[in-house]
């Protein structure tokens, strides 16, 4: 034992360590590295001392380690460990890494904090549209740019965006308009504003289904103002409320009484004024920061301001052990603006123009990306200087992490899901015993002819997944019992939800429009102009024709094939018939009962036929029968077209083979829909799906004398999708119209790697 501790003393001389306290990590980290650098693991008598320094060296370190810190000198422990076979060897060094353990933080704040990222994702949207105003019947083209609220990358796991333009005075929602992202990711679209909408402040929300996991005012808002000659108030817009959206001072922000933070020469020095025996760490997230250090008390913590990537950022002391948080503060990393150049010549009277765009880093790095342009008249079209442009919206609002929650795992209540497509559900039950045991669901969507039936198995809730529909599609299900009977069975389908968003409710301001720009007087003359030539939307409002030449029907079936015979409203034959018999007798196809009561229906060829194994039956896309077809009235058809055996050869309608017995498609005139009886177990969905994309019309003058309208546009030219190459460049050409001579160039969006761009030029 005597030489053992001789070897002992030797090897501590030898390597330089003293057995005082150790106070920091690092140097704690460098002597484990360095006496175990010279473990041999060869059974030897320096092997065992060494084994015993690294156990003393566990016990005089008083300060306290992170799970980061002390899983890595475990490492290296467990590396000496692998080395001996000896158990008396293993016992001391397992010693030296159980009296580390009670010295490490209970709690990973670093890991936890990735953790919640990854389980609670933040969406955020920022939407560009071509200009701040607009005039009733004008057409708003806008991007919804759809970033990760950490890292302001474009992602696109919610495939759908829900716009809502709220008339702020009325409080009221004006239109609701869902927009499906392309091939590429991008959302992009256009609104048409109703004629008959009255000038003033408008409102316009964005947000996912994802964001309403979270509180309101996480979505995107922006005010509109439509220049109109009803109500007003002053000509001004009528919002009261102050901007959210300002400068802050870059030295000292938002820092409480306990935490100071302060940026100075470029670094940011952080400090703790209170008194606390509390084992301390600091915290620093946001914008893609991630920074847990050990703080000691009283000292000032410096970090390189140029390592952190731009943004808002919040630093917080928490407790290491508990993850309590004892004060946190905020700032904002102002972001090194990118290189964007915009260059061209102007044209006047219709002449061609060509734009040319650079993009690079502050380092001159290209910029790689898809970016939305717009092109106004700069005569009538100001820029509005007082609402945040895309950079300063993303780089100043905060992700939505609540720092005390992340640290108590405490999640949000998560209800819906991020939306990858459309759905419907609802609910199959008896209308006497309310259980149907193992129901099927039939879908059928009338204009595709598309048809599925799912078993539900022992659940009478559904939801249908995958679909992927535009506005105004028609789907029509049946539920069933598994013997295909829907006898006493009911067909329940859930509304579609939305958010409730008031105009004048607790969501954040969107800026106080009352300050904000107001449109040249000749903008409305323009725009007016615009609207009614239909340069953007190619219609043009026309005095009232009447003709006597009798409307062309088009044929009701999806194949357009021409019926056999039909009878449409204007016929006035349809007037003439006393009941359905004599219509259908009309047609072709007498109805009667025989001497039993029994429905028989007797062709053109003398066949007869029971009236169940007669013509498939449509009445408004819902399958029919012949009972329910005796209970209309003539008046009440909008059209009814008749395909014999012959005529209906081949043919598949919502999904029914019609070949043996022909086909007979009934529409009802519109508001008389659904007054004939229909089974419980049957609905007609109609949800809301997403606007078919527009594109920007730009007229083409090749040879301007030869155009047949004025041209007076506001908004010359609209791209949401402008992609640069591999050197960051991208040109765009457009034609000049009559009147403009000056242009506002205004580009926005967020490059591949999250670098956020927003430049405004005017061409002159």
């Amino acid at each position: 034992m005597k030489r053992l501790f001789i070897i002992i003393g030797i090897t501590m001389v030898t390597l330089n360590i003293s057995s005082q306290t150790i106070s920091t990590y690092g140097d704690l980290r460098a002597k484990m590295l360095h006496v175990s650098e010279r473990f041999t693991g060869h059974n030897t008598a320096n092997d065992q001392a060494i084994a015993v320094i690294v156990r003393e060296l566990a016990h005089n370190y008083q300060g306290r380690l992170s799970r980061q810190q002390f899983q890595e000198l475990k490492d290296t422990i467990e590396g000496m460990r692998r080395r001996v076979s000896a158990d008396k060897w293993q016992t001391v060094l397992r010693a030296a890494v159980e009296t580390l353990q009670k010295k490490a933080d209970t709690l990973d704040i670093q890991q936890r904090i990735l953790d919640y990222y990854r389980k609670v994702p933040q969406e955020q949207i920022y939407v560009h549209t071509d200009k701040p105003y607009y005039v009733p019947g004008d057409t708003v083209w806008f991007r919804t740019h759809l970033v990760d609220a950490v890292t302001h990358t474009p992602i696109s796991r919610s495939r759908y965006v829900y716009l809502e333009l709220h008339d702020q005075q009325a409080d009221t929602l004006v239109q609701r308009f869902i927009v499906k992202c392309d091939s590429d990711g991008v959302f992009a679209n256009a609104i048409t504003l109703p004629r008959h909408l009255h000038g003033g402040s408008y409102t316009l929300a964005a947000y996912t289904q994802w964001m309403r996991n979270f509180p309101a005012e996480r979505f995107f808002y922006k005010p509109l103002w439509v220049v109109g000659n009803l109500p007003q108030v002053n000509s001004e817009f009528t919002s009261s409320k102050p901007g959210v959206y300002f400068k802050q001072n870059n030295n000292l922000l938002q820092a409480s009484p306990k935490l100071q933070v302060v940026r100075r020469k470029g670094q940011m020095l952080i400090q703790f004024n209170a008194t606390t025996d509390e084992p301390l760490a600091c915290t620093l997230y946001g914008s893609g920061n991630l920074i847990v250090a050990d703080y000691t008390q009283g000292k000032v913590l410096r970090i390189d301001c140029h390592s952190l990537r731009p943004g808002n950022i919040s630093i917080a002391m928490v407790n290491r052990e508990t993850g309590a948080v004892i004060a946190e503060s905020q700032t904002t990393i102002e972001e090194i603006k990118p290189q964007v150049a915009i260059s061209g010549k102007a044209r006047t009277q219709n002449e061609l123009m060509e734009l040319s765009i650079d993009l690079a880093e502050a380092d001159g790095t290209p910029l790689y990306g898809s970016f939305s342009l717009s092109v106004t008249d700069y005569d009538v079209v100001k820029p509005d200087t007082l609402q945040p442009a895309i950079d300063e919206y993303l780089m100043r609002s905060p992700d939505g992490y609540a720092l005390s929650d992340i640290l108590k795992d405490k999640h949000p209540d998560i209800q819906y899901g991020f939306q990858t497509s459309q759905t419907i559900s609802g609910q199959i039950r008896g209308t006497i015993f309310k259980k149907v045991k193992h129901p099927q669901l039939v879908l059928l969507r009338p204009d595709t002819g598309f048809r599925e039936t799912f078993e539900l198995g022992d659940s009478s809730r559904f939801t249908i997944n995958g679909l992927d529909f535009p506005d105004g599609t028609t789907y029509l299900l049946e539920g069933m019992r598994q013997t295909g009977s829907t006898s006493l069975v009911q067909l329940n389908i859930d509304e579609p939800s939305y958010p409730t968003i008031s105009s004048q409710g607790d969501r954040p301001s969107v800026g106080n429009p009352s300050h904000g720009v107001c449109p040249p007087v000749s903008f409305a003359k323009q725009a007016n102009e615009q609207v009614m030539y239909g340069s953007v939307d190619r219609t043009i409002d026309l005095p009232e024709v009447v003709t006597e030449k009798k409307r062309q029907h088009k044929p009701t079936n999806l194949l357009g094939m021409p019926p056999f015979r039909a009878f449409y409203d204007d016929d006035p034959l349809l007037n003439n018939f006393y009941s359905m018999e004599i219509l259908l007798s009309t047609l072709g196809i007498p109805v009667y009962r025989d001497a039993n009561g029994e429905l028989r229906i007797r062709y053109r060829s003398g066949t007869v036929t029971r009236a169940q194994d007669g013509p498939v039956i449509f009445i408004d896309e819902f399958r029919s029968n012949v009972e329910e077809l005796l209970m209309l009235q003539p008046e009440t058809i909008e059209s009814i077209e008749w395909f014999d055996h012959v005529g209906a050869a081949h043919m598949t309608i919502y999904g029914w083979n019609v070949s043996t017995s022909g086909l007979l498609l009934v529409r009802q005139k519109p508001g008389l829909k659904g007054r004939i009886f229909r089974p419980l177990s049957m609905a007609t969905v109609q949800q809301q799906g997403y606007q078919p994309a527009r594109a920007f019309y730009s007229p083409q003058y090749p040879d301007p004398s030869a155009k047949t309208r004025p041209d007076h546009r506001t908004t010359l030219y609209w791209n949401p999708k402008v992609a640069t190459d591999d050197n960051g460049h991208a040109t765009v050409k457009f034609y000049a119209s009559d009147i403009s001579k000056r242009y506002l160039v205004t580009l926005e969006g967020v490059s591949d790697d999250g670098i956020v761009v927003h430049k405004e030029a005017i061409i002159e």
